[in-house]
């Protein structure tokens, strides 16, 4: 899918997806408070995790030349990694 890809197109759908994250970032940091991560990293946990549902959506055999997969896929990956992600931290400052 990525090798069909211009890499204008690519790099400007990085840029988005890197925008849009630290926009949802800013929105659960104030939703989550102190068990997040602060902006940016939300924004970083959020990028990762989208990248990661996609490249794992890949890997699973997917069809990722389809945006609904692909979307869903980052959506999933992207709050499924800040959902684990917090609930350790909130574990482990639990433990304290």
């Amino acid at each position: 899918m990525i090798g069909y890809v211009p890499p204008e197109i690519f790099y400007g759908l990085i840029i988005t997806c890197i925008i849009a994250c630290f926009f949802v970032g800013h929105a659960m940091d104030g939703v989550i408070g102190s068990s997040g991560f602060g902006v940016l990293g939300n924004m970083l946990v959020l990028t990762t995790g989208l990248f990661l549902g996609i490249f794992l959506a890949d890997l699973g055999g997917l069809a990722v030349s389809k945006i609904e997969v692909v979307a869903g896929a980052g959506l999933v990956g992207a709050f499924g990694s800040l959902l684990v992600l917090v609930l350790l931290k909130h574990l482990f400052m639990r433990v304290e």
